[in-house]
């Protein structure tokens, strides 16, 4: 009869201890699962916000470059519109809205810099000065980081900067007589582009400054 007793004691600590280890193992898959789940969740958090960051730098973007001014501010004898675009970068002059109005006009800088594998769009604005430094307050104007890409996107410019016959994409947009006809910010050839915008105004139609007494046209 004792036997018996001890033999179920016996038994009934085995279970016991083979039941602690399988909780233990469900705790142990129940927080790796947690912990997938959670890193899962961050991944997405981080790719809505990265999504949300391009969106509004795109919005800014667009808001502004559709507004640039062509201004000429080359010589005499060589008219030039206040614009430079290169595939990194673009600089151009337009007008504060009303809100922002400090009676002067604002230089502009959107750029993309290398980071962490991709591009990184950044800002810069500046008031014009009418002293003939052209773009040269943007220098020290701080940046602004507006929107990590992961894919290499760059600047393109659409239209014809001097005496081309015909408009296509060109990657440099430096020196030309006119603004161009659409700036577009898209990846690798081949990829959808991310954003197209077209400019109001893309002939020149102001002057900087006077030239000879007289106003340019």
């Amino acid at each position: 009869m004792k036997s018996v007793r001890a033999f179920e004691r016996g038994f009934t600590l085995l279970e016991l201890v083979v039941a602690l280890v399988v909780l233990a193992l469900s705790v142990a898959i129940a927080s790796g699962g947690l912990g997938v789940l959670a890193r899962a969740r961050e991944r997405e958090h981080q790719a809505s916000a990265m999504l949300d960051a391009q969106i509004r730098a795109r919005e800014l973007l667009r808001a502004e470059l559709a507004r640039a001014l062509p201004l000429d501010w080359g010589v005499l004898a060589e008219p030039r519109v206040a614009f430079l675009g290169t595939p990194d970068r673009v600089r151009f002059v337009n007008a504060p809205p009303e809100y922002r109005a400090h009676g002067s006009l604002d230089l502009w800088e959107f750029a993309l810099v290398e980071e962490a594998g991709g591009r990184r769009l950044i800002a810069r604005r500046a008031q014009l000065a009418r002293d003939g430094s052209g773009f040269a307050r943007l220098d020290a104007a701080e940046p602004v980081a507006l929107a990590w890409f992961a894919r290499p996107v760059r600047f393109a410019y659409w239209g014809r900067p001097k005496d081309e016959r015909e408009p296509r994409w060109w990657s440099q947009w430096q020196r030309a007589r006119r603004l161009p006809a659409a700036v577009r910010l898209a990846a690798e050839e081949g990829e959808p582009p991310e954003l197209v915008v077209r400019l109001a105004i893309d002939w020149p139609r102001g002057c900087l400054t006077r030239r000879g007494g007289t106003a340019c046209e």
